[in-house]
């Protein structure tokens, strides 16, 4: 869902800088959109060399940059993804993808503390029309570090943006861990009326009833929770306690 959400900014973002000749940003522009096309189609070696040339023909264009962080981002090879996220900051010190994406780069190396400072950056930009994404990551650097109320307050923040099924799932998580149980639920029911087939959601909407002392309604959950997702094994974990309720 991520890097989809990343190749339609792509789509959506012109590339066209000044500080080249007017031919030389033409040619960037046609290798970019070479390279996107590959991109998209997963082709990641010939859209890098299609992006390389876009750059090479227009070192100010941040959206090749950004691209080539995707890719390194997406094969594993954080510290150059690091560099090409970078060097489409330099270019725009203002691209709040770029910055987000810089911070997910950060959290997967466990370097917290730049990764806050990154999606921080990217909401100082007022015209950034996804917010919610930033909140959302920040949440999850602090719920991997069990900063329970913190992850709490990210996610409501993100959620005061953008009211989706996975914030809602991971904001009734957060709430649960810090043992604020009925909040959980309510999160969760919340949860089940916008995606009423999601089976992570009535899993955990199980759970926190019957942590709450609801044992008919929690097995009611199970159940379909099990329905919902019958080869999973969060249906599997359903029908033992089911079982084990009964």
């Amino acid at each position: 869902m991520r890097i989809f959400a990343l190749l339609v900014l792509l789509v959506m973002t012109g590339c066209v800088t000044s500080g080249t000749t007017e031919e030389n940003a033409k040619m960037a522009e046609g290798y970019y959109m070479k390279g996107l096309s590959h991109l998209q189609e997963k082709n990641y070696e010939l859209a890098l060399v299609e992006f390389q040339r876009s750059i090479r023909k227009d070192s100010k264009n941040k959206m090749s940059y950004y691209a080539l962080g995707i890719i390194n981002d997406t094969t594993g090879k954080l510290k150059d993804a690091e560099y090409y996220y970078q060097k489409a900051i330099d270019v725009d010190n203002e691209f709040s993808e770029a910055y987000n994406a810089l911070g997910v780069v950060y959290s997967k190396q466990q370097k917290f503390k730049e990764a806050i400072r990154s999606f921080n950056k990217a909401l100082e930009n007022k015209l950034y029309t996804t917010p919610h994404l930033p909140h959302l990551n920040i949440g999850d650097v602090y719920m991997s570090q069990k900063k329970y109320p913190e992850a709490i307050e990210a996610y409501r923040e993100s959620k005061r943006y953008a009211v989706l099924e996975l914030t809602i799932y991971k904001l009734g998580t957060a709430l649960f861990e810090a043992g604020k149980i009925k909040e959980a639920i309510n999160e969760f029911q919340e949860g089940t009326t916008i995606a009423p087939k999601n089976a992570s959601l009535r899993y955990s909407l199980a759970v926190a009833l019957l942590k709450d002392g609801n044992k008919k309604s929690a097995i009611d959950e199970f159940k379909k929770a099990a329905d919902f997702a019958p080869d999973s094994q969060i249906a599997q974990k359903a029908k033992e306690y089911i079982k084990t309720l009964r």
